[in-house]
C-alpha cells in the first residue's frame, strides 16, 4: 500500500534532522581539533587522560563562542531555523521574536548517539566556572528523548553482546575513559536515574547489568531504583563497589 502522505513527510522530516545532527557533530568535532579558541578544551580533555583517538572515535567537539556559527552553517546548507529549532541546535530569543541563536557555545559537545549509530542531541559541558549550568542537553523534542539516552551505546553494543553484559557508568568521561582501557561494554545512562527506556534497550543487548556508579548517596539512589527496574525483567543486576569518593574515570 501507498504510505500515508502525511506519515512520509513525518519521516522526510525526521530524516533531515538527522542528517542535519551528524553534519553538526562532524562540525563541531572538527573545530575542537583545528580552532585555537578550542585549544583550552583540547588540553583539559588530554589533561584527564583521554586520548586524541578516543575523543574522535566518539565525535567528541567543541561549539564556538559565537552565537551564530552553526546557525549561518546550517542555513547554508539548506537547513530553515525551524528544523534548527527542531533539532535543538538553536533557541529563540526571547525579547526578539522570531529571531534564534545558537543554543551550544563555547561548550565541550558530546554527541549522543542511538544504537544505529545516529546523532541525536548533545550534552555540552561548559568550559568556564561562571557557565551556567555546568551540563547543557538537548530539550526534549521531535528526535532527542533524554530517557531513552545511553551514552556510547553504538560503540559499546556488540562488545556488550559477545560478553552477554552491560557496565552502566554515570558519565561522558567514564565511558570514554572505560573504552580507551579496553573495557568496550560500556554506556553512560546520563545522570543517575536509570529509566524504563533505557533498560528496555539495555535488555535487547545483554543480560546481565553491571551498575558501576559513583560512590556517593546519588549513586546508592540509583541502584536501588535499578534493582526495582530490572526485578521483572530477565535480567540479572550487579553492582561494581568501587572505593569511596572515586568515579571508574579516576580507576
Amino acid at each position: 500500500e501507498d504510505e500515508d502522505p502525511g506519515a512520509a513527510a513525518r519521516r522526510q522530516h525526521r530524516e533531515r534532522l538527522y542528517t542535519l545532527l551528524g553534519r553538526a557533530a562532524t562540525y563541531y568535532s572538527r573545530y575542537l581539533w583545528e580552532a585555537r579558541e578550542a585549544e583550552p578544551a583540547r588540553a583539559y580533555l588530554l589533561g584527564r587522560g583521554l586520548q586524541e583517538s578516543t575523543l574522535r572515535e566518539f565525535r567528541v567537539g567543541y561549539a564556538p563562542s559565537a552565537w551564530d556559527r552553526m546557525l549561518r552553517a546550517s542555513r547554508s546548507s539548506g537547513y530553515s531555523d525551524e528544523e534548527l529549532l527542531a533539532a535543538g541546535l538553536v533557541q529563540r530569543f526571547k525579547n526578539r521574536p522570531g529571531q534564534v541563536y545558537d543554543r551550544f557555545r563555547e561548550r565541550i559537545m558530546f554527541p549522543a548517539a542511538d544504537a544505529r549509530g545516529r546523532v541525536r542531541g548533545f550534552g555540552a559541558r561548559a568550559m568556564r566556572d561562571n557557565q551556567l549550568p555546568k551540563y547543557l542537553n538537548t530539550s526534549d523534542g521531535v528526535i532527542y528523548h533524554k530517557r531513552e539516552v545511553l551514552f556510547g551505546i553504538d560503540l559499546a553494543r556488540a562488545a556488550a553482546a559477545k560478553a552477554d553484559r552491560m557496565i552502566l557508568v554515570e558519565g561522558y568521561t567514564d565511558v570514554l575513559a572505560l573504552h580507551q582501557a579496553g573495557i568496550r561494554n560500556a554506556v553512560g545512562i546520563m545522570g543517575t536515574a536509570l529509566t524504563e527506556e533505557q533498560v528496555a534497550e539495555l535488555e535487547r543487548i545483554a543480560h546481565v547489568l553491571e551498575l558501576c556508579l559513583d560512590a556517593d548517596r546519588a549513586g546508592q539512589d540509583a541502584m536501588l531504583r535499578a534493582a526495582r527496574l530490572t526485578r521483572a525483567r530477565q535480567l540479572e543486576l550487579r553492582v561494581v563497589g568501587l572505593p569511596e569518593g572515586t568515579d571508574p574515570a579516576e580507576l
